[in-house]
Formats: C-alpha cells, structure tokens, sequence
C-alpha cells in the first residue's frame, strides 16, 4: 500500500468497510448513492460539512431539459457545442440532453416541487440557449429544491448512511497486486469527529464539486476548495482541462456582503447590463446582447469596469414589474433587501466571479476513470459536456445523468472482497517553522483573481507559478494537524495545475481568454490539455 504522509498514530485509526463510498452531497452525489443503495450495495455518503451544503443548494438557476413540445434534443445539443467552443464530446453531449426528461422525472419522483405555469412547468431561458428550457423551483432557488428533495429520499433509501461534518483527507490508492495490474482505489482516509477514520469500499464515487474558493471573490459555498480536484491528482487520475473555469458574470458586488451569485434567468426576464453611464454596453457587442454565453459576458463586464474604473457594473430591473419579481426572484429581491437596495428606483452593482470548475477527472457517463474503482461525477469530473464553456444550467443535469449511471456501476461491482491491505503511516519530520494557514490561503485567492481570472497572460501566470511553487514547499515542510492545512495544500495543488494549463494553451478558447494569444487557434480545437505525471501538460485529441 502506498504511503501517507500523516500527522497520527496509525495505532488509532478506527476503520470500516462499505460497498460504495460516495464523497459528497450535491445532486450527482445523492443521485448516485441512492441509485448505488437501491441497487442493494452498502453505500455510505459523507460531506465535509453539513449534509445540505453543496454548490447545488447554493445554484440559483435551473435545470436544462427538453421538455417542451416546441424543443427538441437536437436544439440543445447544438447550443451546447456551440458554447464549447470545440471541446465538447458530442456522443457524451447527446446522450446527456437525451438523458434530461429522465432525469426530471426521477427529482418529481422524490418529492421536487418545480414552479408551474398554465398547467404545465414554467420553462425560462438562460443565456446561449435557443428557446425555453430552464425548470426551475421558487424562481432563484432551483438547486436548494433539488437538495431538499434528494436528501430527504437518500435518508429514508434503505442500505444508505450519511456522514456529515466529515473532512476527507485522502482517496486509499494503491499499485496492482495478485487480483491484477494497474492502480486501484480502495477507500479514503478522512477525520471524523476531529479522529482518524478509514473507510474501505470496493468503489469510492468522488463527487466533491467544484474549486470557486480558489478565488477572492467566488459564486460557491466554503466547502468548494476543489480537495477532490487534488486528491485525484496525488491518485493518478488522468485530469484534463483544468485552465477552464467559468466566470458567472453576476455576483452581487457590495463591500462588508458575500458575493450572492444574481441568476442569469433574471437576464432572460428582461434585465439589463449598464455601465456607470447608464449605457447598456451589451448591445452591439454581441447578438445576444445581455443573453451571450457567459464568458462573453464577462469578459465584457471586466473590459467594462477597466474603461469606466468603476469597481462594479449594474443590473436594471428598474423597468421590470416588481411584485412579479419578488415572486419569480424571491433570493435575487432578498439580496437586495439585505444591501438596502431598491430595485425599483436602483441599478444592482454586479461583477463576475468564479463559478464552475469545467475542467477535472477524465471520466466516462458512468464516472469510470482510469483509476480502478475510483468513479468521478459532478464538477469535479470531466466528461466532455461542457467543452471549453459550460452552456447555463447543463451542470444539475449532468449531475443528475451521470450520477445515476455512476450509481448503478458501483452496485453492480458487488462488496469488498478479502482482507483490507496494511498501511504504513509516516510521521516525518517536519519544519519548525509553522506558516500562517488563514495569510496563505487569502494571498493564493488574492493572487488567483489578478493572474488566473476572467483574462490571463504569460508574464503574470509564470509569476503566479513562482509564487505557488515557494507556497507549496513551505506549506508540505510543515506537520499538518488541522482539516485547513490539508485543505491549503488541496489549494495550492490544484492553482499550479490550473496555472500550468493556461500556460500550455497558448490561445483563447471559451473560457480561457489570453490577453497575449486572444485569438483562436485552429488546430487547437479538439485538443484538450492533459496534466501528466510529474505535473506536465500536454495537449491531446481525446
């Protein structure tokens, strides 16, 4: 078994064994541990907070799905490619959308109350679709919806138990031995009640979430510091893409508030993107105008504020009727209460902010990755859905796909089998020096935001690169004893692959805009970077 460089007695550690482990709750988590429960496997499911606490209860949007008698699944396919941007799968595209109406199902099936209209659901449009496909739940709050119900059908699902507060350190990982070649995962080491504690499963489904705590100013809850993004690189998982992350062009911008991610629905509604000057500099910039793909919008806004030297733009609701807002927008209209702002006779100061991790895992529809029963779901994998740029409200729907299939594979690899191996734990020495965890981690969110933000350039990343290089060595040459050295060390694993990437894509594509290679490269398109052992990137047709 391989070596881990821990801070506790091995003598300690309590253990146990399940069929499948699920690491975390969102919707692909939940969907696959109940699918892997009710396929009868032993499934036990932790979260490193609460069990609620996920980037999908915090999603404001919805769920993209063919629905509607005027929709059809070639319409979404081809917006999705088209918000790609050249990177997407399109085998694993369509047989997600295709996976959609299923999958809606299957959330009415636990108890999901959708917002209706005329008898039917009421379907909004979010930006780069072309029609009306967004399901949606209390107008903004979709995705705590989605967690409410999931949750309450995981908890009652027969053979499923649930773990909260429950920090995962490491993913088990081991080379091949006489049951066959190759690297297996066999578990995770995590700490539960501030304890040691080994979970042994014949199939770990990571489906931790996201990286927006990278960043200083972020759309996503403290939990999404992307540790599944770098246990899967000390695992030896295959990642790829890990430059593409997605910007949401709305956050509520107010000093002394947390930055409320402002739905794009609200957009389809009718608002309006203005500049200090009342200007709305969307129009003419793209067909779209306030409805262009995400990153374009962004961009647009960041451009907007360096010209103007405001800290923020504006988001007009002042012409749109207000009681039908407080209706349709009910945590949109509550973020404005909270920064006493009257919508009404206001414009809202808005900014982009990281968003989605489109990059990760390598994986199959069913979670597969090159790791032997380790299966990766969510936005911590990367199935070729979202390509270079994630269309609006695919992620809840590619949870929901691929968890169930991820799900339905771990049940069918049946129980541990035999004697768990031995583990050699390590105490090593270590620096006297002890770093200041909370100045490091702000310094890298900081540092994340000017060098790895909306728009990048090589003299800044490979600045950034020096900067992580020196933070890294200095936070492994300490013992770790608490959850947030582990998890700055996640951080600074998963900013230098990030960094490394941008830096090997010498071209702007989707998401990743360069300010010294701002055009497209064709042949490029397709060619997906890939970080390698010993942190090499590489860019590959996959």
């Amino acid at each position: 078994m391989d070596r881990y460089l821990v801070s506790f007695d091995s003598k300690h550690i309590s253990h146990e064994t399940v069929d499948v482990l699920v690491i975390g709750t969102g919707v692909a988590g939940i969907t696959a541990a109940i699918a892997s429960a009710r396929g009868g496997a032993a499934t036990l499911m932790v979260n490193k907070a609460v069990l609620e606490e996920s980037n999908t209860s915090h999603a404001k949007g919805g769920i993209a799905a063919v629905v509607a008698r005027d929709d059809s699944f070639d319409s979404h396919v081809q917006d999705t490619l088209v918000a790609g941007d050249g990177l997407c799968d399109e085998p694993a595209v369509r047989a997600i959308v295709e996976g959609g109406p299923a999958g809606i199902e299957f959330l009415v099936s636990c108890g999901a109350q959708f917002d209706k209209a005329d008898g039917g659901l009421d379907l909004g449009r979010e930006g780069g679709h072309s029609g009306h496909r967004i399901i949606h739940a209390g107008g903004d709050a979709t995705g705590a919806e989605v967690s409410r119900a999931l949750l309450a059908e995981g908890l009652k699902t027969t053979g499923l138990r649930a773990y909260k507060n429950t920090f995962v350190l490491d993913l088990l990982t081991h080379e091949g031995d006489e049951r066959g070649p190759g690297r297996k995962c066999l578990g995770a080491i995590m700490m539960r009640h501030n304890e040691p504690h080994i979970v042994w499963a014949r199939t770990t489904i990571l489906a931790s979430g996201g990286a927006g705590q990278l960043y200083r100013e972020s759309s996503n809850p403290p939990v999404a510091t992307a540790d599944g993004h770098a246990m899967c690189i000390r695992a030896g998982v295959e990642m790829r893409d890990m430059e593409m992350v997605q910007f949401h062009p709305t956050l509520l911008y107010v000093a002394g508030l947390d930055r409320r991610l402002i739905t794009e629905a609200l957009r389809g509604h009718g608002a309006y993107l203005r500049n200090s000057m009342g200007e709305r500099f969307m129009v003419g910039q793209h067909e779209l105008a306030e409805l262009a793909p995400r990153d374009v919008v962004s961009r647009a806004i960041n451009r907007e504020m360096h010209r103007t030297g405001d800290p923020a733009a504006f988001l007009d609701v002042t012409h749109l009727d207000q009681a039908d807002l407080r209706t349709k927008f009910p945590s949109f209209m509550q973020a404005c209460d909270d920064a006493d702002i009257d919508p009404a006779k206001s414009w809202v100061p808005i900014r982009p902010g990281p968003h989605y991790m489109i990059g990760g895992a390598m994986a199959g529809l069913d979670g597969t990755t090159n790791v032997e029963g380790l299966l990766a779901v969510g936005e911590v994998s990367s199935t070729g859905l979202h390509g270079a740029n994630r269309l609006a409200s695919n992620s809840l729907l590619e949870g929901l796909v691929c968890g169930e299939r991820a799900g339905k594979l771990a049940a069918s690899r049946g129980e541990f089998v035999g004697k768990p191996p031995r583990i050699t734990f390590e105490r090593p020495l270590r620096s006297a020096r002890r770093i200041d965890v909370p100045d490091m981690t702000a310094s890298v969110k900081g540092a994340m935001w000017r060098y790895m933000g909306v728009e990048r350039d090589e003299r800044g990343m490979l600045e950034f690169q020096r900067q992580l290089t020196g933070w890294s060595r200095m936070a492994s040459e300490q013992e770790r004893r608490f959850p947030s050295e582990w998890q700055l060390e996640n951080m600074l694993e998963v900013a230098l692959a990030m960094t490394r990437s941008a830096l090997a894509r010498k071209e702007s594509r989707g998401v990743h805009f360069r300010r010294d290679f701002p055009d497209h490269v064709d042949a490029l398109a397709g060619k997906h970077s890939q970080v390698a052992a010993g942190g090499e990137i590489a860019l590959v047709s996959q």
